[in-house]
């Protein structure tokens, strides 16, 4: 089987093609350096000489809060781009079998917890990101749409907080968990004696391991539904808990310091992972504490000098 991977070499894509290469499958991974998927043009040239059975489409725009903040044109305009024109592409083209992803952003800030599915465009999205969010959630209408009109076996899955292997760990535009970890490392490497952090430490947050979040897609081949399906651990976890395992695995032995004058975002954000659970037959086989060990292992092999 031939199986394209748009966005292949980015955080998620990079931990699942290995996983398919183990099936023994062709896969066929693309940047945005040789295919503008914002092109009908370049998205149709790239299915032509990938040739697929199967596509995982994973490509996106992606930045932290500031870029999203400050470019807000930028996402929008570039996620509904890539989208409209390779969904498009993909379905001339006769792609049987789409899997897309999008992100839990784009559930409503007001939201009951845990986030179910069903409650998909009940609300708006948090600011900090909602461009980008209303975006991704926008395709996955898109996809919706093609599924009813043209009876393609495309399926949609909602990753929750991933971390580890190849995620970004930029000093200013990384999620909380690289960028504690870089924290963490960069004190003790230091001699620092304490850390800080941003808020009281009392947000709950779920988190999975993105190897978790691959094997997961991988089962996706076999799910034919217009429902979306959340991925994620369905447990939630203090930030003041992460920390303090964070700062145990990086061997950090200073003082954390909270900054209670900067917010804390919203106090608790977990998915409900029932659907995962029921339809897929998927569990998460990475607990929280080994992730952390084996992220922080990937870090000093590859981003720490």
């Amino acid at each position: 089987m031939r199986v394209l991977i748009t966005g292949g070499m980015g955080f998620i894509g990079s931990n699942l093609v290995p996983l398919l290469k183990e099936k023994g499958w062709d896969v066929v991974t693309v940047g945005k350096e040789k295919y503008d998927l914002t092109k009908m043009s370049d998205a149709e040239d790239l299915l032509r000489e990938a040739d697929p059975d199967v596509v995982y489409h994973l490509a996106a725009k992606v930045g932290g809060i500031l870029a999203n903040k400050t470019y807000p044109a930028d996402f929008i305009y570039t996620n509904l781009a890539i989208n409209t024109n390779f969904l498009e592409a993909a379905r001339r083209y006769g792609v049987e079998k789409l899997i897309y992803t999008f992100c839990g952003c784009s559930y409503g800030k007001n939201v009951p917890n845990p986030i179910k599915e069903e409650y998909l465009f009940e609300g708006k999205p948090d600011e900090n990101a909602m461009f980008y969010s209303i975006a991704k959630a926008t395709s996955y209408l898109q996809l919706l749409a093609y599924r009813r009109q043209y009876g393609v076996k495309w399926v949609a899955f909602v990753p929750g907080n991933a971390y580890g292997p190849h995620d970004n760990f930029h000093p200013l535009h990384s999620h909380v968990i690289p960028a504690l970890i870089r924290r963490f490392h960069e004190a003790k490497m230091q001699g620092k004696n304490s850390v800080i952090v941003w808020g009281t430490g009392k947000p709950t947050r779920d988190f999975i391991y993105v190897g978790d979040v691959a094997r997961a897609l991988m089962k996706g081949l076999d799910y034919d539904g217009d429902l979306p399906i959340n991925i994620s651990s369905g447990r939630g976890i203090s930030i003041k808990e992460l920390v303090e395992i964070i700062k145990e695995v990086v061997g950090f032995e200073g003082e954390v310091v909270w900054d209670t004058s900067k917010p804390d975002g919203h106090m608790v954000k977990i998915f409900d992972v029932s659907r995962m659970r029921n339809v897929l037959g998927f569990e998460p086989h990475v607990g929280l504490r080994k992730g952390l060990e084996l992220t922080y292992k990937w870090f000093l092999e590859h981003v720490e000098p």
